[in-house]
């Protein structure tokens, strides 16, 4: 299914919601992912010792990452328009992540949560994070795709 364009408009219209709050929703959806996959927080050796609970959201390491996350998210969001540009955004996301270990399915459970959890915390109604769901099927290739380059 292609991203139409009332859907690319829904899904940045919804990211000025996130935009407004990005710290927390970043925090909050990393803190969902650790928490069903609390093995990958070794991934993240700057706050893995920190451990996944609570005392998480506080930590400085934990909310720049978190930050960082979704001021990237935030810059594919802008691409939507070009999906080619987006996706080699993402593209080279991979190559700085596999070299760590990381692999394709860490990518596809965390983009797997975001539209639920941008239905639930940031008023991404049905039609939105049904958007959410298209542009991320549309991007999903590119990064599977040099996965298996690299």
């Amino acid at each position: 299914m292609v991203l139409t364009t009332a859907q690319r408009a829904a899904i940045q219209n919804n990211w000025a919601t996130v935009d407004a709050n990005m710290q927390e929703m970043g925090d909050a959806l990393f803190m969902r992912y650790l928490l069903a996959n609390p093995g990958d927080i070794q991934f993240f050796p700057k706050f893995a010792s920190a451990g996944v609970g609570a005392q998480l959201r506080s930590n400085e390491a934990f909310q720049e990452q978190t930050l960082t996350v979704f001021q990237f998210l935030g810059k594919i969001v802008a691409k939507l328009g070009d999906l080619d540009a987006a996706g080699k955004m993402l593209q080279e996301r991979v190559h700085s992540h596999k070299p760590r270990g990381i692999t394709m399915a860490q990518f596809e459970r965390l983009l797997d949560l975001l539209p639920r959890f941008l239905q639930e915390n940031a008023g991404a109604h049905g039609p939105c994070a049904d958007a959410w769901r298209v542009a991320i099927a549309n991007l999903m290739p590119y990064m599977r795709s040099e996965f298996k380059k690299c």
